[in-house]
């Protein structure tokens, strides 16, 4: 985070959305492009991001509810593509990648569900190192590596009550665990094997 907070800000092509440390140091820009299946045109649409929400409703794993938030989505019937070259609703494919990464990148597991805010106990595995490059819509030669150093774990039934905590790794590569009136020192393995609401 240091290094996200220290570097020089490089410029988006969009100013206004970079104007804040905070959208310098966590914000990115997801790219959403539809194409009609008649005509091939393409649409694409950039909307900035500070977190990057994650269904966990089937995922075993990060990298499975990433490759799900990137998978290409049919549009047809109900809510297919309104196309301005064809003049009329058409089928459609689209897709969601990561257009300009973060410095800081903040996952958010939804582990809470929206009718009832009852939390989804599942285990869901996130790696030490996360390669961001299979999910961005420009591929570039070699990984565009993240390394984990913070995760913030719901203890609790439900988003409504519980108690938040924390595992953060310092400079030094020492991994701690942080409550409201305790830090411990605590292994790596122990950050790593959490029920994970928000990974930094």
């Amino acid at each position: 985070m240091q290094r996200g907070c220290l570097s020089a800000s490089q410029p988006s092509g969009h100013p206004s959305e970079d104007t804040t440390l905070i959208r310098q140091i966590f914000g990115g820009t997801c790219s959403s492009q539809i194409q009609c299946v008649h005509c091939l045109g393409v649409s694409d649409t950039f909307d900035p991001y500070l977190d990057i929400s994650l269904d966990t409703t089937a995922a075993q794993s990060v990298e499975q509810a990433l490759r799900e938030l990137v998978k290409p989505e049919k549009l047809d019937v109900e809510n297919a593509y309104d196309c301005g070259v064809c003049l009329r609703k058409v089928p459609a494919t689209k897709r969601l990648t990561l257009h300009r990464t973060s410095q800081v990148l903040v996952l958010v597991l939804k582990r809470f569900t929206q009718v009832s805010g009852a939390k989804r106990a599942q285990a869901v595995r996130y790696p030490q190192c996360l390669d961001l490059q299979p999910f961005t819509s420009e591929r570039k030669a070699g990984p565009l590596g993240y390394v984990l150093y913070a995760v913030l774990v719901h203890s609790g039934w439900s988003g409504e009550r519980g108690h938040y905590f924390s595992f953060v790794r310092a400079g030094n590569g020492q991994c701690y665990k942080m409550g409201d009136a305790k830090v411990t020192a605590c292994d790596e393995s122990a950050a790593l094997s959490q029920g994970a609401y928000i990974l930094f």
